[in-house]
């Protein structure tokens, strides 16, 4: 039986591409829906990392996800409201799939639960970035899958409320 902590909201399957050889600096497309616009604001609750345990390639690209040995090279940065708000976030620390395949090889690390922010808005997609460690490189291309729970916000009469996602 499957138990939900709490009920899930909308959410963005946010892939990011990794050409083979890539090092440094990964940067992540620009997410539109993920964007705040006009009078509304856009508040990221949760990240989760989609491994390929759990899609074995991109639903856009069609790239394969990336491995295991690649995700441990690689962090997260991510900017919001104009600074470096999440600074190198290990990817793997992101995953809260339970894998138990009993190969360690294989075996993906994960935590019990989704990685709640505490409502970051303003999130600046462009400027944000996986970082492959130092000296490291990424075996083959392929895609890091972030799946992003958030809300939106709407201006009325001064005040901001919750709006539902269509």
């Amino acid at each position: 039986m499957l138990v939900q902590q709490q009920p899930r909201g909308a959410s963005e399957l946010v892939e990011i591409p990794v050409a083979a050889s890539a090092a440094g600096r990964v940067t992540i497309p620009d997410v539109p829906q993920l964007r705040n616009q006009g009078d509304q604001v856009v508040l990221i609750k949760t990240l989760r990392l989609i491994s390929a345990k759990v899609l074995a390639a991109g639903p856009v690209t069609g790239t394969t996800t990336m491995a295991l040995a690649d995700l441990k090279k690689c962090s997260l940065v991510l900017y919001s409201r104009g600074w470096e708000k999440g600074h190198f976030i290990p990817l793997l620390t992101l995953n809260d799939v339970v894998d138990s395949d009993g190969t360690s090889a294989t075996t993906i690390p994960f935590r019990n639960h989704a990685t709640v922010l505490d409502n970051w808005s303003d999130v600046d997609w462009n400027k944000s970035y996986i970082n492959v460690a130092n000296g490291q490189t990424i075996s083959g291309a392929c895609v890091v899958i972030l799946e992003v729970e958030y809300e939106v916000l709407q201006k009325r009469n001064g005040q901001y409320v919750s709006v539902e996602v269509r």
